[in-house]
């Protein structure tokens, strides 16, 4: 009887396992409903996005019990896992299944939130990671003296608020995209006579969710379910605001794509996840530059000791990218990030 009844716990376990891993599951796959629902309809599933790591650790867990206690119900989990890989692989490229193109690159570009130029060595990070154009976000124009006198002199230079656009080749036209609302995103775009063909640079800032470590720390410190319904509560009001805000933001900027005449390239802290609502929108029209040729950690921000990716470069089909690489020096609470692109055929000016 003995042996029969530790049988029948451990099945009764087993399916207890199993259904809650596969709620976890049902869960974790809402992130692509992202899609389908903007986050002025429901912003609770770009919500799950900010969190997307832990979620694939746990689910890795269960896989991980499965492989040591039934080589079926494994099989049949990590089938209904394969979802969960490729949305990981956008923070995390590893490997690499694409082939990189072997061309020589006619143009590099870094994307940087500089957070206002407060590290003294950011001039040296530029001067050893010389590129043809840089677009800083987080970067007023009276930060800047040092380096326009000693790193970026002789680059032709656009400020728009908390937005710079540095370039080598000179800019033809530029503008700040206007927000309809009151909030601290920005957007600008350039378009840069490169000699031989045009293009155009859209700098973005998407509205940042003034989320700090102390809000986070308030929820873990709560001693009671009131403090922290409480906190929790004021986490999610930010979020919240600050995801539709991004989408108004976003209906703004993309007008820029969409009508440019020329190739366009966008450098930006999307302030969201590769499985975001936000990028799944710019996704749809440019390709992201680093996931083409970049391998690695892809995260840019280290801000909270957990790094998550919200800085990126993206650039239309008529460009290729070459290489790319992610700054992992602490010049700011952000990493650099540089692309080379080629041309994939020759355009009008």
């Amino acid at each position: 009887m003995g042996t029969r009844g530790n049988k029948f716990n451990l099945n009764y376990f087993n399916r207890m396992v199993l259904s809650i891993h596969i709620v976890v599951l049902v869960i974790i796959y809402t992130v692509y409903l992202n899609r389908i629902f903007t986050p002025s309809q429901i912003p609770y599933f770009n919500f799950l996005t900010i969190g997307f790591p832990i979620l694939f650790v746990i689910a890795m867990a269960f896989l991980s019990y499965w492989l040591l206690v039934s080589w079926r119900h494994f099989l049949i989990t990590l089938v209904l896992s394969a979802g969960l890989f490729y949305p990981i692989y956008l923070s995390y490229p590893y490997f690499q299944w694409k082939d990189i193109p072997q061309k020589e690159a006619t143009l590099s570009v870094m994307s940087f939130n500089a957070h206002g130029f407060r590290d003294d060595g950011t001039e040296g990070l530029i001067a050893d990671h010389k590129v043809d154009i840089y677009l800083f976000q987080e970067a007023y124009e009276s930060s800047q003296k040092a380096l326009r006198a000693d790193a970026l002199k002789g680059y032709y230079a656009e400020f728009h608020d908390l937005l710079s656009i540095y370039s080598k080749y000179p800019i033809i036209e530029t503008k700040q995209i206007d927000f309809d609302d009151s909030g601290n995103g920005r957007a600008a775009y350039a378009d840069i006579d490169l000699g031989h063909d045009t293009i155009r640079v859209i700098n973005v800032y998407l509205e940042p969710m003034y989320i700090d470590k102390d809000m986070v720390k308030e929820v873990i410190a709560s001693t009671t379910t009131d403090e922290a319904e409480i906190s929790s509560r004021k986490i999610e009001n930010k979020l919240v605001k600050g995801m539709k805000m991004h989408e108004k933001q976003l209906d703004a900027i993309l007008p820029y794509i969409k009508r440019s005449k020329y190739p366009v390239i966008i450098g930006t802290d999307l302030n969201a996840t590769p499985i975001s609502y936000e990028y799944e929108v710019v996704t749809r029209l440019l390709t992201d530059s680093f996931i083409q040729v970049g391998k690695g950690n892809a995260t840019t921000f280290h801000g909270f000791k957990f790094p998550i990716r919200i800085d990126y470069l993206f650039h239309s089909k008529q460009l290729q990218a070459i290489k790319g690489q992610v700054i992992r020096k602490k010049h700011s609470d952000h990493f650099p990030v540089i692309l080379h692109y080629a041309f994939t055929d020759k355009l009008t000016s």
